[in-house]
């Protein structure tokens, strides 16, 4: 855990940004250029030594290690990093106090979460957590930006595609031109960049990007000439779903932040919004909970803990979609893979 604190505390001060990627620097040079006291600096550098963060480059002296550059500022690395220990580290370290507090049970919302508790804002969901801390901030807009963060190397049509969206594409050269895909919390609409570009016949005026109004703004501003012509929509996916009888309902990276209630929640709102059309979906896009007890998979489901939120498995999945008014179509999966489809219709 104490490397863990080193190698951010070293990221916060921009100490990697200060050591040379040819060359070395002295802990003397590197304090002064950061603005720290010496002794500190060398003994926070000397366990990033000892644990093969940072090399030894002769006595008094640091060096890059292969890995240490990802750590820089102008790595997307380092903002995954910084948002790995603030959504983690921060929280795990008060557990203890946590549940002492709010009793051995899972958060039931976005509020009083282990996150929202390590932070010192027990009474703030996540995201209104993140504005009051604007580095923060920018280092999980910032890393959501990754194409393998929010899933955007997924195929979406074609034989390697998990699910093949290529039907919704025969479809609209059918119809008209009324909204058909909805992506809900689109984010900046990586998903629906993939869609318009992958599936022939979806044309942008098919589409709708909702997400809220801080994120629909950056989108707007981004100016994307593939999402030219989407209609570009402020939504509150716990509310009342405002588009009404849309073809498709796609849910990316969406329920796994969310406790079983809100989720099913969410959902319920878009069966609502589902048109009697036997063909209509709601899709969920999402990374889902291993049967094989896999480390990584299931570090990321403490990290969903933290936020409120979990992965599911295929029970899981029939579940809140049983609650919701809807049934499971199919569940898509593949052996080794941690990221799911669940294509779902009216019950």
């Amino acid at each position: 855990m104490a490397d863990c604190a080193a190698w951010n505390i070293f990221m916060e001060w921009k100490a990697f940004d200060k050591i040379p990627l040819d060359g070395s620097i002295s802990f003397s040079d590197l304090a002064q250029a950061i603005d720290a006291q010496e002794s500190l600096i060398a003994r926070i550098a000397g366990l990033l030594i000892a644990v093969g963060k940072l090399k030894q480059a002769g006595p008094g002296f640091v060096q890059h290690s292969r890995i240490s550059p990802l750590y820089r500022s102008d790595s997307m690395v380092s903002s995954l990093a910084a948002v790995a220990f603030g959504n983690g580290m921060k929280p795990y370290a008060r557990w203890a106090e946590y549940f002492a507090k709010y009793g051995r049970r899972e958060a039931p919302g976005s509020t009083y979460t282990p996150f929202s508790f390590g932070w010192g804002h027990p009474e703030l969901p996540p995201w209104e957590i993140k504005a009051l801390y604007p580095e923060y901030a920018m280092n999980f807009t910032r890393s959501m930006k990754s194409r393998q963060i929010v899933g955007g190397d997924m195929k979406i049509t074609g034989p390697d595609a998990l699910y093949d969206l290529g039907w919704v594409g025969e479809e609209a050269l059918a119809r008209g031109e009324e909204p058909l895909v909805v992506d809900v919390g689109g984010g900046l609409g990586q998903l629906l960049k993939d869609v318009i570009t992958a599936v022939p016949g979806i044309a942008p005026g098919h589409c709708v990007l909702q997400d809220r109004k801080e994120v629909v703004d950056e989108a707007i501003q981004a100016g994307d000439p593939v999402l030219r012509g989407v209609v570009m929509m402020e939504h509150d996916f716990h509310t009342e779903q405002p588009v009404k009888g849309a073809l498709v309902y796609l849910l990316r990276r969406i329920l796994l932040d969310y406790s079983d209630e809100l989720a099913t929640g969410i959902l319920r709102r878009l069966a609502e919004a589902l048109p009697a059309d036997p063909k209509a979906r709601i899709i969920i896009m999402d990374e889902r909970l291993l049967d094989a007890y896999v480390p990584m998979n299931r570090i990321v489901d403490m990290v969903m803990l933290n936020i409120g939120g979990k992965l599911r498995n295929e029970k899981g999945y029939e579940q809140i979609t049983g609650a919701a008014g809807l049934k499971v179509v199919k569940y898509y999966a593949r052996e080794g893979d941690q990221t799911c489809v669940v294509e779902c219709a009216k019950a």
